[in-house]
């Protein structure tokens, strides 16, 4: 068993399989058995920008690498490989802006809800704003909250992958 790691966790690419521009999260500011808190930055280059504005639902693909960042601290530590993950659906899934613009900060929040032997699991998220633009906070919400969901996911074991 690895030294388990210590937040914060600024080198969070080791513990996701993606890559390059697809690396969402910049830190990880806590974790434990069950959650994990993360920030992430939508900058000018953004992949995932529209209009040079984040699309609010695509929110659901930095709070699913929070889930994949929880899971990849639990692998390393355990000193296990990473493994990949799958965003299989949503339930309860509120939108509270429709976009975020460019040079926002974002906190993302991920607890554990369900997690089977099989790879399964049910995850309670939510993404907030934390800074932004001046000119630009009276679009956001002034709780910070912007996207609320249950993230359904699945990480197949080595053993237990289909070919």
């Amino acid at each position: 068993m690895n030294t388990p790691l210590a937040c914060p966790i600024t080198a969070v690419a080791p513990l996701l399989p993606h890559s390059g521009r697809m690396m969402l999260l910049d830190c990880i500011t806590d974790y434990g058995e069950c959650h994990l808190t993360a920030t992430a930055a939508v900058g000018a280059d953004h992949i995932l920008l529209q209009n040079n504005r984040l699309p609010c639902l695509l929110g659901m693909e930095i709070m699913a690498q929070g889930i994949g960042a929880l899971v990849g601290c639990h692998a390393r530590n355990a000193g296990q490989p990473i493994r990949l993950g799958f965003l299989l659906g949503t339930r309860k899934l509120n939108l509270f802006a429709d976009s975020i613009p460019i040079h926002t900060e974002l906190l993302v929040k991920v607890q554990e809800s369900v997690m089977d032997a099989t790879g399964f699991g049910v995850f309670d998220c939510a993404l907030y704003w934390t800074d932004a633009p001046e000119h630009e906070k009276h679009t956001l919400p002034a709780d910070g909250l912007l996207v609320q969901a249950s993230l359904n996911v699945y990480s197949p074991h080595q053993n237990n992958q289909a070919v």
